[in-house]
Protein backbone atom coordinates (compact mmCIF):
# COMPACT_ATOMS: atom_id res chain seq x y z
CA UNK A 1 0.00 0.00 0.00
CA UNK A 2 2.74 2.48 0.96
CA UNK A 3 4.63 2.00 -2.31
CA UNK A 4 1.46 2.45 -4.33
CA UNK A 5 0.56 5.70 -2.57
CA UNK A 6 4.04 7.16 -3.01
CA UNK A 7 4.03 6.18 -6.69
CA UNK A 8 0.64 7.80 -7.06
CA UNK A 9 1.88 11.06 -5.54
CA UNK A 10 4.93 11.03 -7.79
CA UNK A 11 2.81 10.15 -10.83
CA UNK A 12 0.44 13.04 -10.21
CA UNK A 13 3.37 15.43 -10.13
CA UNK A 14 4.95 13.83 -13.22
CA UNK A 15 1.65 14.16 -15.11
CA UNK A 16 1.59 17.89 -14.44
CA UNK A 17 -1.05 17.74 -11.70
CA UNK A 18 0.49 19.52 -8.75
CA UNK A 19 -1.09 18.66 -5.40
CA UNK A 20 -2.91 21.68 -3.97
CA UNK A 21 -2.43 22.66 -0.32
CA UNK A 22 -5.44 24.96 -0.66
CA UNK A 23 -7.66 22.09 -1.81
CA UNK A 24 -6.21 19.93 0.97
CA UNK A 25 -7.08 22.55 3.58
CA UNK A 26 -10.63 22.77 2.27
CA UNK A 27 -10.94 18.95 2.31
CA UNK A 28 -9.65 18.86 5.90
CA UNK A 29 -12.33 21.29 7.02
CA UNK A 30 -15.16 19.75 4.98
CA UNK A 31 -14.39 16.23 6.22
CA UNK A 32 -13.99 17.21 9.87
CA UNK A 33 -10.25 16.44 10.07
CA UNK A 34 -9.54 19.67 11.92
CA UNK A 35 -11.95 18.73 14.70
CA UNK A 36 -9.32 16.23 15.88
CA UNK A 37 -6.05 17.40 14.25
CA UNK A 38 -4.91 20.92 15.10
CA UNK A 39 -2.98 23.03 12.64
CA UNK A 40 -1.41 25.29 15.27
CA UNK A 41 0.22 22.82 17.66
CA UNK A 42 -2.72 22.72 20.07
CA UNK A 43 -3.14 19.28 21.63
CA UNK A 44 -6.35 17.58 20.55
CA UNK A 45 -7.45 13.94 20.38
CA UNK A 46 -5.24 13.36 17.32
CA UNK A 47 -1.69 14.48 16.54
CA UNK A 48 -1.23 18.08 15.44
CA UNK A 49 -0.38 18.66 11.80
CA UNK A 50 1.74 21.71 12.57
CA UNK A 51 5.38 20.79 12.03
CA UNK A 52 4.51 17.14 11.38
CA UNK A 53 6.02 16.84 7.91
CA UNK A 54 9.49 15.26 8.08
CA UNK A 55 9.35 15.15 11.88
CA UNK A 56 10.35 12.03 13.78
CA UNK A 57 7.23 10.37 15.16
CA UNK A 58 7.19 7.76 17.91
CA UNK A 59 4.71 5.01 17.18
CA UNK A 60 2.81 2.76 19.58
CA UNK A 61 5.27 0.04 20.49
CA UNK A 62 8.20 2.46 20.65
CA UNK A 63 9.54 2.46 17.09
CA UNK A 64 10.03 5.75 15.28
CA UNK A 65 9.40 6.90 11.74
CA UNK A 66 9.95 10.08 9.77
CA UNK A 67 6.61 11.59 8.77
CA UNK A 68 7.39 11.98 5.08
CA UNK A 69 4.95 12.05 2.19
CA UNK A 70 4.53 8.27 2.06
CA UNK A 71 3.80 8.01 5.79
CA UNK A 72 1.26 10.85 5.64
CA UNK A 73 -0.49 9.34 2.62
CA UNK A 74 -0.58 5.93 4.29
CA UNK A 75 -1.99 7.41 7.49
CA UNK A 76 -4.79 9.09 5.56
CA UNK A 77 -5.62 6.02 3.47
CA UNK A 78 -5.19 3.46 6.29
CA UNK A 79 -5.41 5.19 9.68
CA UNK A 80 -4.80 1.98 11.64
CA UNK A 81 -1.56 1.11 9.80
CA UNK A 82 0.72 2.92 12.27
CA UNK A 83 -0.63 4.51 15.43
CA UNK A 84 1.25 7.41 17.01
CA UNK A 85 2.24 6.69 20.61
CA UNK A 86 -0.22 8.13 23.09
CA UNK A 87 -3.19 8.09 20.72
CA UNK A 88 -6.04 5.60 20.49
CA UNK A 89 -6.20 3.04 17.70
CA UNK A 90 -9.47 3.21 15.81
CA UNK A 91 -10.19 6.82 16.76
CA UNK A 92 -9.82 8.03 13.18
CA UNK A 93 -12.63 6.94 10.90
CA UNK A 94 -11.84 5.51 7.50
CA UNK A 95 -12.34 7.78 4.53
CA UNK A 96 -12.60 7.05 0.83
CA UNK A 97 -10.46 9.87 -0.50
CA UNK A 98 -9.31 9.71 -4.10
CA UNK A 99 -5.60 9.62 -4.88
CA UNK A 100 -5.77 13.30 -5.85
CA UNK A 101 -7.50 14.22 -2.59
CA UNK A 102 -4.87 12.32 -0.58
CA UNK A 103 -2.15 14.18 -2.48
CA UNK A 104 -3.87 17.49 -1.71
CA UNK A 105 -4.23 16.63 2.00
CA UNK A 106 -0.55 15.64 2.17
CA UNK A 107 0.41 18.91 0.45
CA UNK A 108 -1.66 20.81 3.00
CA UNK A 109 0.00 19.03 5.94
CA UNK A 110 3.40 19.68 4.37
CA UNK A 111 2.54 23.39 4.11
CA UNK A 112 2.09 23.54 7.89
CA UNK A 113 5.79 22.87 8.46
CA UNK A 114 7.94 26.02 8.30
Amino acid sequence: MRGLLLCTLLALTACGRQPSPENGGNLAVLNGCTACHSTDGTKKIAPTWQGLYNAEVTLAGGSTIIAGEAYLAESIADPAARIVAGYTEGAMPGYTFTEEEIADLVAYIMSLTP
